[in-house]
């Protein structure tokens, strides 16, 4: 991924340049689409706003049938071909009930809905010539994530000093890979201060999660999660360098795989620090089910991407190949990992997962193991070592184009423990205990003798704005570089269950962070969130999640 240089104007400082962007980026919305300073008020902060798109009567009754959170993009994509709906029609459907949720959720950066309908238009019109659909996508509005380039469009990540940024030329590898394929792109989604929260605020706007908007949506792709909950995307793109498409996944109860790095095609775009790959990012869907997660790889691998990109695997999608599951009588051997090590999951989380090893157990199809983390807080922090290999000086120098403050996540991020300035004898060194540390755990995934983990994606459900500090149970699985998926289980967060823990005041903790977590657990404040869990399995093996989740899915969702 390039990143493209800053036309530096020194008249142009905080925060003024923020003022003018966020002023720009909401003059794009209709007049028609707004909503009335009173009706926003019904929304006071903890809300759950999921309902205000019924409520604010700007979407007829076909537009809200359309965008319906019981649909996901593999039913509407049917329904274009059979003609029972129109690309125009879906996409103005998309684009209204996107502007109604950025207005209450702050997820957009930039919203072009009437340069997506010219897109629609013709592609109606060529399916109605001709017969045959512009590829898989047809039709289909996909959001796409602000540092991703879009042809035509400004790329940013989360810094405002990004607003300079000339217009990108042409779409990046995985943008013309959807687009050749009939999406359609009508906005791009918010994003944190330099990429690197598992929150999503930024001089755009803090995004908060539509269950209930005292809670993150998750970062740093809080932007696409936020929107596909409301019902504004049918699907989103995302990255994902330490969580960002899992964390915000399991924020607003939606699906995710975050493949191994190198399988799917990035392109131009805007990065914090770009040559900084001792740890890359990868890119992956946010959507409403496990099929659009399936189509989603089988479109973009089967385009074949290694032939424009010289560094990705050519390994095409393998799904309808059997995996050879390891269990007894050919059954999946699920592993089991009730904790990381180093922080213990909260009461809600606990109970998610005690619920989804009953509902397998009761199932011919699984045989379920207990997986033992190893040194997964070792591994965290030397992922943390790894993404600011230069002390974080690069993302202080992006916030200092326009004398914008760094904002407190991204002072935590890059103050970590080990976050320092390396000399380039220091990162080789560095990069050796890397690929040390992904042996001894390669060794110790195989001894575990499994096809799939079954873990937490976090200590808790979507955190409380300004509070998600723990990344161990998703970076570990980018330092590794396995591919992991996130999935809704069909519960959520109760407050007659999922009370107070009395255990602490007896336990002994594994870290300091682990004591922060659980004697901070207050059950008031997750009311409302879905309760998420994540699958992983070895490196390229990303057919083996889906697969094993189409079994799982099968006892979904928990009661």
């Amino acid at each position: 991924m390039i990143q493209r240089k800053t036309s530096f104007m020194p008249s142009v400082r905080w925060p003024q340049v923020a003022l003018d962007s966020v002023a720009e980026r909401d003059s794009r919305i209709p007049t028609a689409f707004r909503l009335n300073p009173s009706f926003l008020a019904n929304y006071p902060p903890g809300s759950d706003v999921r309902s205000a798109a019924e409520t604010c009567a700007l979407l007829t009754t076909e537009e809200l049938e359309i965008t319906g959170l019981a649909s996901d993009a593999t039913s509407l994509l049917a329904r274009i071909k059979r003609k029972e709906l129109t690309a125009v029609q879906v996409v103005t459907a998309f684009g209204k009930r996107a502007a109604v949720a950025h207005q209450l959720l702050s997820c957009l950066t930039d919203f072009f809905l009437d340069e997506a309908l010219v897109r629609a238009k013709e592609l109606d019109d060529f399916y109605e010539k001709t017969g045959r659909l512009v590829g898989p996508f047809h039709g289909l509005p996909i959001s796409i994530k602000d540092h991703m380039d879009v042809a035509g469009h400004k790329s940013g990540s989360g810094f405002s000093g990004d607003t300079l940024n000339s217009r990108a030329s042409k779409h990046s590898s995985i943008a013309q890979v959807l687009y050749d394929a009939g999406a359609v792109f009508y906005c791009k989604t918010n994003l944190p201060q330099s990429v690197m929260h598992l929150e999503t605020y930024s001089f755009w706007g803090e995004v908060v999660n539509p269950f209930n908007t005292l809670l993150t949506p998750g970062g740093s792709s809080g932007g696409c999660s936020a929107l596909v909950a409301f019902g504004g995307s049918p699907l989103s793109i995302g990255s994902d360098i330490g969580g960002s498409l899992r964390s915000p996944a399991a924020a607003c109860g939606l699906w995710t795989l975050k493949p191994t790095t190198l399988r799917i095609p990035r392109g131009t775009g805007t990065i914090p620090v770009p040559g900084a790959d001792s740890i890359a990012g990868t890119f992956g869907p946010i959507c409403r089910s496990l099929r659009d997660v399936d189509l989603w790889f089988s479109v973009v691998v089967g385009s074949q991407p290694w032939l424009q990109e010289h560094d990705l695997v050519p390994l095409p999608w393998r799904i309808s190949t059997p995996p050879g599951w390891s269990g007894s009588d050919g059954r999946i051997r699920v592993g089991v990992m009730r904790h990381d090590g180093a922080v213990s999951p909260l009461p809600p989380i606990r109970r998610a997962l005690e619920t989804m090893v009953a509902a397998l157990k009761q199932s011919t199809t699984f045989e379920v193991v207990e997986y033992c983390a190893f040194k997964h807080l070792e591994a965290s922090e030397l992922a943390h070592e790894l993404y600011f290999v230069d002390g974080g000086a690069g993302i202080r120098a992006r916030a200092a184009v326009t004398g914008e403050p760094v904002l407190p996540l991204t002072e935590w991020v890059i103050t970590r423990p080990g976050v320092k300035g390396h000399t380039i004898h220091e990162l080789w060194d560095l990069n050796i205990r890397r690929d040390e540390f992904r042996q001894r755990y390669l060794e110790h995934y195989n001894s575990q003798n499994v096809d799939v983990v079954l873990c937490p994606v976090g200590p808790e459900p979507a955190p409380p704005l300004g509070t998600a500090k723990y990344w161990g149970y998703t970076n570990v699985w980018n330092l590794v570089d396995y591919p992991a998926a996130v999935f809704p289980t069909g519960l959520s967060f109760d407050p007659a269950l999922d009370h107070e823990d009395t255990s602490i005041a007896t336990r002994n903790w594994m870290c300091e962070a682990d004591k922060e977590h659980s004697t901070r657990y207050e059950p008031t404040a997750f009311v409302g969130a879905p309760l998420c869990l994540q699958l992983v399995a070895q490196r390229f093996e990303e057919e083996k999640v889906v697969q094993a989740l189409a079994e799982i899915a099968r006892v979904l969702p928990l009661q």
